[in-house]
């Protein structure tokens, strides 16, 4: 068997640790080939008196192999300038605004590493959907990933209060949330006990309720049919509500709604045009009853085996890119809202606050039994 067919079977079938494939000297990265010819040997381990001399013999010279190779690596290290590869994955499509405030961000770091630092992205599902991108950013197959809220609903579920309908007035007060202790609390549970870093959010648009008949109040709600997807946030607050919530998969939604399975949908604007549902549904109703988001996320042993330089490069990256994103988003919001107008969907703005309050006994429950780190009225303090 080729010796680098026997260190990648090694690392996928015995996963020894997530740090396998990275070794750190002085903060200099280690060709990761390093590490997998030490997984290599480790699993051809045999007790060397079942070997004989000629068997020694060549467990030495692997040995002394491995040794000059890490060695090697790590003394060539700081002479050399360090090169960096970010393999970047995302269930989210390359024209998404997104992916093209993702792509900004390898453009600029490249450019301020002179070179040193490349972005290889995957997106679309390449590398299969949110839960198969965060398991491999976890173990460090990948070094980072454009999510939704998933890895909060994943890995940090008491603080998922961040993806539920009517618990933010608005877009700066969920930020302003990520930004406080609460949002510190969530980063450090990723950092501590799944070992992947939140490079920081991006906005995404909020969320509306597209219908037959027009939605002027909550009280228009009663009886109404909807989409929603397998979200209890969404499920109960709506329910709440007095309509019939009716969990359907997002590829079934059109023909759903033409059917007349269901006669109102819950979704941001390019949800809505993507899946034309302008052409089922005559109505939209302004509620802005989620302002919907995205975390960037990188592997913990990555960023930490990085240079500060490279690190500080990142950082500033990455947080300039986060704000064009939300500049992006703003901007498709904006013209989407028109192309559906002009699609022939009629707008309505119901009142905000009546919904709050309709849904209030519902949000009260979920932060009593799902998210009690908190409560309604601290989140509703922050500024």
């Amino acid at each position: 068997m080729p010796f680098a067919s026997s260190a990648r079977r090694t690392l996928s079938k015995c996963r020894i640790s997530h740090k396998t494939t990275y070794l750190h000297a002085n903060k200099w990265r280690v060709d990761r080939s390093c590490g997998f010819m030490l997984a290599g040997c480790i699993w051809r381990r045999v007790p060397v008196r079942d070997v004989g001399r000629k068997g020694r013999e060549k467990m030495k010279f692997w040995t002394k192999l491995v040794v000059a190779a890490c060695v090697g690596g790590t003394l060539a290290g700081p002479a050399l300038a360090q090169s960096v590869t970010i393999q970047l994955a995302s269930a989210f499509n390359a024209d998404t605004d997104m992916m093209q405030a993702a792509e900004r961000f390898g453009e600029l770091v490249s450019e301020r590493s002179g070179g040193e630092i490349a972005v290889r992205y995957f997106p679309g599902g390449q590398m299969g959907g949110e839960r198969d991108n965060l398991e491999a950013l976890k173990i460090g197959e990948i070094e980072m990933a454009v999510f939704g809220t998933y890895p909060i609903v994943s890995l940090a579920p008491a603080y998922s209060f961040f993806d539920a309908p009517f618990v933010f007035r608005d877009r700066d007060h969920v930020y302003a949330t990520w930004q406080s202790e609460l949002g510190d609390e969530v980063r450090e549970i990723f950092e501590a006990e799944h070992g992947v870093r939140a490079l920081g959010m991006m906005g995404r648009g909020y969320r509306h309720l597209t219908s037959n008949d027009p939605i002027n109040s909550v009280e228009d709600m009663e009886g109404m049919r909807i989409r929603m997807g397998q979200s209890k946030p969404f499920i109960e607050a709506f329910t709440e509500t007095g309509a019939v919530v009716v969990p359907i998969a997002l590829p079934e939604l059109f023909t759903s709604l033409r059917l007349g399975t269901v006669s109102a949908s819950d979704g941001p604007f390019d949800q809505i045009y993507t899946f034309n549902l302008h052409e089922a549904q005559s109505h939209l109703a302004l509620t802005g009853h989620l302002y919907a988001t995205s975390l960037w996320m990188m592997n913990e042993d990555f960023y930490a085996g990085l240079s500060d330089a490279h690190r500080e490069i990142i950082d500033t990256a990455a947080s300039e890119a986060l704000a064009y994103g939300d500049e992006l988003a703003l901007a498709s919001e904006e013209r989407l809202r028109g192309v559906l107008v002009e699609a022939g969907m009629q707008i309505t703005e119901p009142d905000y606050a009546g919904f709050m309050e309709k849904v209030r006994p519902a949000i009260d429950r979920l932060f009593a039994e799902d998210w009690s780190v908190t409560t309604a009225e601290e989140i509703a303090a922050i500024q």
